[in-house]
């Protein structure tokens, strides 16, 4: 009995394990069977299955063990012992994993395996009802005959792997774009494109409400702006990577802030199944993750338009970054505030590296962050003992001093190349929004101490302030012909309660604050040619780039997924300017990323919890 009961568990799970690589393989199109096979035996299927053969070995002992325990009179197949119950648990758990990925990864899924895999979910959930019925019929006749029941049995467990590896289409070459000749062109407009994420659309209503957001308020009354849908996953590189190509995360390629690598094997996973319990597989040395890098983009970005027609660009700390790419301007990456401190490093996070030194003399020290700036945002506990939020790392050394950092630099760079094209970002609201919502929002936790509101509960709403002053101070600089765009590329919401219970019991990482349901961002345009009062119409995060070219005065692409937002614009300028058309960018003579880091990439914070 106990042997049978174990090969039944073996079987079972093999089946869960089995649908866990095939799902790898639906998640990474250029992954092959033939190929990787190996690595994903040795690294997804086997300690899947055998975690599992264990799980369910324990359940069904016990099960045999405990009187009164539910049990069909005669089981389908009755050499084995607990088979249709672990089956239809291994078949359950694999449905559940298939749907999850589909909608988690539905913009970054190429559409033939897209559609595959909607195939497969439809084909698993149909097993799942088979098996329940098996069930049903087993408890209401049990003295009927299991011949049938035992080969429905049999064809469910064996349909959840055939039918997904028959329906997973093999990898297809990237079609070849039209070449595009370009000539060099006077911008229509210059653009100010201010990054920033976790500030949405409620968030800015309420703030201006009670009066805490003035800066943002009259930005507002003088410009257009209006909610922004954002895409999943709901993380910052796949969704600044498709804020400056215009193409979702399938086209573009940047998926998620990692890429993954499978024990004994080179290939590059772009992406692991959610719910898979990635992190205990690189917790075991089977997986190991790297950063997303300027290499791991597919599609051209919107400096590679601009430089393609002699229009120079900026960019500072922009995803995607490093190494920085050998623009017609200057490029500062997002990794500099880790690198700033390493001689022999951060040349490398700056292109042309001739300004590194006057950009490192503007980095600011957390230590040196001024008192009378934190007392905006938190009143200093009575003594360290008391304070049981770590704010000074996520509010100084994790927010404001890299932000600080990044805007003093991009000022200098800036100042000395002034290209008609100018990107930055700024991170920290999101990292706050993660740790501090609990205390803006006490009555959505329950347990949070009214102390902890008064030191804590402005935050957020002081972080949204200090970046609207920023705005506002940056479109006080604007000269005629130039657009300050700023753009919330998501939201924030409080955790949900079963995340949170999730969390609790799992042991993670706990945070307040959350986008991972995809709430809208916020998206603001001031400048010469906005209609001041406009408001954006459904649009989202795919509309910025055709946007922006068209604003500068350059052809959309029209494999650009979003539109032009002409509602934002001022009648005159809509009439004289009218929206053009090019196939694509993906053709344009310029020059490639700088390559792969010659040395391992520290992880960034955010990075080490995705």
């Amino acid at each position: 009995m106990v042997l049978r009961t174990v090969l039944s568990s073996a079987l079972a799970s093999s089946l869960l394990a089995a649908d866990m690589a095939l799902l790898t393989l639906f998640l990474n199109p250029e992954v092959t069977l033939r190929r990787d096979g190996p690595s994903l035996f040795v690294s997804i299927w086997l300690p899947c299955a055998g975690a599992l053969s264990v799980v369910f070995a324990l359940l069904g002992l016990a099960g045999a063990a405990l009187r009164g325990w539910p049990r069909a009179p005669r089981p389908p197949i009755e050499g084995l012992p607990w088979f249709t119950t672990f089956v239809f648990l291994s078949v359950s758990a694999a449905a559940s994993l298939y749907w999850l990925n589909l909608l988690s990864y539905r913009h970054s899924i190429p559409v033939e395996l897209l559609r595959a895999l909607l195939a497969s979910c439809l084909s698993l959930t149909g097993a799942v009802l088979v098996l329940v019925a098996v069930g049903v019929d087993a408890w209401l006749f049990p003295l009927r005959g299991r011949g049938p029941a035992a080969a429905l049995v049999v064809l469910a467990a064996a349909s959840v792997v055939v039918v997904p590896l028959a329906l997973r289409p093999g990898p297809e070459p990237r079609p070849r774009p039209l070449p595009v000749a370009t000539e060099v062109v006077r911008p229509v407009r210059r653009i100010t494109l201010v990054g920033l994420d976790g500030l949405g659309p409620e968030r800015v209503r309420q703030g201006i409400a009670a009066g805490r957001l003035p800066a943002l308020a009259g930005l507002i009354k003088r410009g257009a702006s209006g909610p922004l849908a954002t895409l999943r996953p709901t993380e910052g590189p796949p969704i600044w990577t498709t804020i400056v190509t215009g193409r979702l995360p399938r086209d573009h390629g940047v998926k998620s802030f990692t890429t993954y690598r499978l024990r004994g094997s080179p290939t590059v996973y772009e992406l692991l199944p959610k719910g898979g319990f990635v992190g205990l597989l690189e917790r075991a040395g089977l997986v190991a993750r790297s950063p997303v890098t300027s290499a791991s983009r597919k599609s051209r970005t919107l400096w590679n338009a601009l430089n393609a027609f002699g229009i120079p660009t900026g960019v500072v700390r922009v995803w995607g970054t490093y190494p920085p790419e050998r623009v017609q301007g200057f490029m500062l990456s997002h990794y500099f505030h880790l690198l700033q401190d390493d001689p022999a490093r951060v040349p490398e996070t700056l292109h042309p590296a001739d300004l590194v030194e006057e950009v490192r003399a503007r980095a600011v020290d957390p230590a040196h962050v001024d008192e009378a700036l934190l007392s905006r945002f938190v009143d200093s506990p009575t003594s360290p003992a008391d304070d049981t939020v770590p704010w000074r790392r996520d509010l100084v050394e994790r927010a404001l001093a890299p932000d600080m950092t990044y805007r003093r630099a991009g000022a200098v760079l800036r100042a000395a190349y002034d290209p008609p094209f100018f990107a930055t970002y700024y991170f920290g609201l999101d990292v706050v929004g993660h740790t501090f919502t609990r205390f803006a929002q006490p009555d959505d936790f329950g347990n949070v101490r009214p102390e902890e509101v008064r030191r804590y509960g402005r935050v957020t709403d002081g972080y949204v302030a200090l970046l609207g002053e920023w705005l506002e101070e940056a479109s006080r600089e604007l000269r005629p012909g130039e657009i300050l765009l700023a753009v919330s590329g998501y939201g924030m919401e409080p955790v949900p309660l079963w995340r949170r219970a999730l969390t609790a019991v799992t042991g993670g990482t706990a945070e307040s604050g959350t986008h991972a349901s995809a709430p809208d961002g916020f998206v603001l345009a001031v400048g010469d040619g906005i209609r001041p009062g406009a408001t954006f119409r459904r649009a989202s995060v795919l509309d910025l780039a055709p946007t922006i070219l068209y604003l500068m005065g350059l052809p959309v692409a029209r494999d650009m997924e979003g539109r032009v937002a002409t509602e934002i614009l001022e009648e005159e300028f809509a009439r004289s300017h009218p929206v053009t058309f090019i196939p694509s960018y993906e053709s344009l003579a310029v020059t490639p990323v700088a390559g792969e880091p010659d040395t391992e990439l520290p992880m960034l914070p955010e990075e080490e919890g995705s």
